[in-house]
């Protein structure tokens, strides 16, 4: 029982791993385009679909983790914002960069201490 719960917040914090990074990609991609005429920048929501996958995963106690990823959308903004056609705002992009960078550090973190527990536990009924 305590493994298993150990084991499904891994999970979630694995595929939360996964999707931030992924947004981070599609980021680090619209700043590469900055000077790419009519380029339109793209986002991805992940929140969403990682909150929906929790859900389920608790009130099911089925992992439900693996749907977040093939369900992620990367959306493109139509909007332009220079003479080029251009929808690129970077400091929009460093923005989101930072507030995305900044939750990948904090999964990290928790993935480190869920180790930590999983160690004591084990080494707890071993």
């Amino acid at each position: 029982m305590v493994f298993d719960k150990l084991f499904t917040q891994n999970r979630i914090l694995e595929t939360a791993m996964q999707a931030t990074q992924y947004k981070n990609q599609v980021i680090l991609n619209n700043m590469a385009n900055i000077d790419t005429p009519n380029y339109k920048s793209k986002t991805v929501n992940f929140e969403t679909a990682l909150s929906r996958a929790i859900e389920e995963t608790k009130e099911t106690g089925v992992n439900h983790m693996d749907k977040v990823m093939p369900s992620l959308k990367v959306t493109t903004k139509q909007n332009s914002t220079t003479l080029d056609g251009n929808s690129i705002d970077i400091e929009t992009e460093m923005i989101e960069f930072y507030k995305n960078s900044t939750r990948y550090d904090f999964i990290v973190n928790s993935v480190l201490s869920n180790s930590n527990r999983t160690n004591i536990v084990y080494t707890t009924f071993k």
